[in-house]
């Protein structure tokens, strides 16, 4: 992930995070070219209104004097029963999160303003999906993606910015995000936000989150380094937990909070042509014809609900498949218990 950003993210073993974003906003839809146009609405903003703030300091002017740059709102491209229907076949078990993100987009398309949602916390165990739900919203949607990992952040520097008077002083992780993505409007992955806590200052990053929460306040919002109001009035938050009953409570009256359970056996069958479709595109295997094991991905589902054990098992027989072990110690079945590290299993 991005080093500029303190615990900017997790090394999630199965899924390329800029790989799958660019591949998700590929995708084509049936759309009504004299009402939605491919580009922008012709809304320009720039995220900062002025650069009095840090002018005078030179390494920070070479920096991000980029912010002062008009930066285009993306409309929704697709239309909500496309990305309803595309995002149903891949999440099942999202139902309910899906209508909210499906009916924010007729509001994108009918007022023919960027797509923007407001604050979205996605409850549920680990590993089934809400990561990969996040990325893809983006890339159908036609929004900017990053994501921000919370789990062990303490304090609020990533989240308002470092103090100007420090050397590497430098301004919330957004600044990055705007460089990264050129759009206004940005998709947000806040993950594992219940992990976060106060540092050694008393400095609390659930108080730093609450006024980007609000449109209103974070279209003023006052960054620590730069000195100057950046408007995030366009960046969209889907936040992920394990649990919510660390999180404070006047953030959770800011979200809209819907629980995501584990698939059920019949959603599985439909999600595993997903899955193998991500992992023959990651080894450009899109050729190749491959004939799952259902017996023993289901047995192994069966005993975590994890969806990256399951994308592991698939990936194990797709190797299976092309290579025979010479050596006769290599088996391509994952078992269901942990194994030990090696070769051995």
């Amino acid at each position: 992930m991005k080093a500029s950003i303190p615990n900017s993210g997790h090394d999630y073993p199965f899924f390329d995070i800029d790989a799958l974003a660019l591949d998700f906003g590929t995708e084509s839809a049936e759309q009504n070219e004299d009402e939605i146009r491919a580009d922008t609405y012709g809304i320009h903003i720039a995220p900062l209104a002025g650069s009095e703030g840090f002018y005078d300091n030179e390494r920070l002017r070479e920096r991000y004097l980029y912010l002062l740059d008009a930066l285009p709102g993306r409309p929704v491209v697709n239309t909500p029963e496309f990305i309803y229907e595309t995002l149903i076949a891949e999440f099942p078990n999202f139902g309910e999160a899906i209508d909210y993100i499906c009916s924010f987009v007729c509001l994108s398309r009918r007022g023919a303003v960027p797509f923007y949602f407001p604050p979205l916390l996605l409850d549920g165990p680990p590993g089934i999906g809400k990561t990969r739900f996040a990325l893809r919203v983006a890339g159908l949607c036609n929004a900017g993606f990053d994501m921000l990992s919370c789990s062990g952040m303490s304090g609020n520097m990533a989240l308002l910015g470092s103090e100007q008077g420090y050397s590497e002083s430098r301004p919330g992780f957004y600044a990055d995000t705007f460089k990264k993505n050129r759009v206004i409007n940005n998709l947000v992955l806040l993950d594992e936000v219940e992990k976060m806590g106060v540092d050694h200052r008393g400095a609390d990053p659930y108080a730093a989150l609450l006024p980007l929460l609000e449109r209103e306040t974070a279209s003023v919002h006052k960054d620590n380094c730069l000195q100057e109001s950046i408007n995030l009035g366009y960046l969209s938050y889907i936040m992920t937990c394990n649990s919510v009953h660390t999180i404070p409570e006047p953030m959770m009256t800011r979200v809209r909070m819907l629980t995501v359970q584990a698939p059920d056996s019949d959603q599985l069958d439909r999600i595993v042509p997903h899955v193998i479709r991500d992992v023959t595109s990651r080894y450009n295997l899109d050729c190749f014809t491959f004939v799952p094991d259902m017996d023993e991905i289901r047995r192994v589902y069966e005993a975590n609900h994890n969806i990256r054990e399951l994308k592991a098992v698939i990936e194990y027989q797709i190797r299976a498949a092309l290579w025979q072990p010479r050596s006769g110690r290599i088996s391509f079945t994952r078992a269901v218990e942990k194994a030990s590290i090696g070769f051995r299993r």
